[in-house]
């Protein structure tokens, strides 16, 4: 199923460079198939990826041919009957990690995690003896081949790993998810309520400063006198979410705002 990227149609090539964007989405039941298209980092191919995935949880990221592409529809169809692992770009990934980290004959991880270091070394090893026995091409050239020995254990692993991930933080993951949406849908809200309280607040010291102008005109020239009265007045509409009251500091800034906007 998971083919060897090819050149993109006309269509594909006006994604600007290494920029990924999601171009289709479908639903099959409770999995949803996301097609991300984009311009590889490395060199000048478009590069489309498939993400599967249901609920918060991605099961496997394709890498598939613009023909493929393409077609998506058949292309899902097929993926979503037989269910295949993507096996393919998972050890892709697990090679170029290895190949980065041990492009000078050395293997280079001053920034990585020691277990994450122990991870990418145990997988050269193993990465290297499978590809002097030919186990690793047996693996790449048919993937998704239960009745191969070899692809099977290997698609076995790859099950398991992800059986063992879903059982430990499914329930973690949708509980971010919903947090990160919270605060996606949150955060306009949260805004507007703070420009309400902005402006409540700076109307509030408006009118204060007016009033303590009218009585002792030399205040004009002591901003932070006059916000030390101010604060000291203890207004409602200075009065803060947590009961406390807008400082001398915060006052200050208001005044000036003000003056800059011709408001004193």
């Amino acid at each position: 199923m998971a083919s060897v990227p090819s050149p993109a149609s006309e269509a594909l090539e006006i994604i600007p460079r290494r920029e990924f964007r999601i171009e289709r989405s479908l639903k099959r039941g409770d999995t949803t198939y996301e097609l991300f298209v984009g311009q590889c980092a490395c060199c000048d191919k478009i590069v489309c990826r498939l993400m599967r995935s249901c609920g918060a949880s991605s099961i496997s990221i394709y890498q598939i041919s613009a023909g493929d592409a393409d077609n998506l529809e058949t292309y899902v169809d097929e993926l979503h009957a037989d269910f295949a692992v993507d096996v393919r770009t998972k050890l892709h990934q697990l090679r170029e990690a290895i190949a980065e980290f041990n492009s000078h004959g050395s293997f280079e991880a001053e920034e990585l995690s020691s277990f994450r270091v122990r991870l990418i070394d145990k997988a050269r090893l193993l990465s290297g003896r499978l590809s002097r026995t030919g186990a690793l091409d047996q693996i790449l050239d048919d993937p998704d081949n239960i009745e191969n020995d070899i692809s099977a254990a290997f698609l076995l692993g790859c099950l398991a790993t992800e059986y063992s991930w879903l059982e430990a933080h499914e329930d973690a993951v949708f509980e971010g998810w919903a947090h990160m949406e919270g605060r996606e849908v949150g955060r306009p809200l949260a805004r507007a309520a703070r420009l309400r309280q902005g402006k409540r607040s700076r109307k509030a010291v408006i009118d204060a400063v007016s009033k303590l102008y009218a009585v002792d005109p030399l205040l004009r020239r002591n901003d932070s006198k006059t916000a030390n009265q101010i604060a000291a007045m203890k207004l409602e509409a200075l009065r803060k979410r947590d009961n406390t009251f807008l400082g001398a500091e915060a006052i200050i800034k208001h005044i000036r705002a003000a003056r800059q906007e011709s408001q004193l």
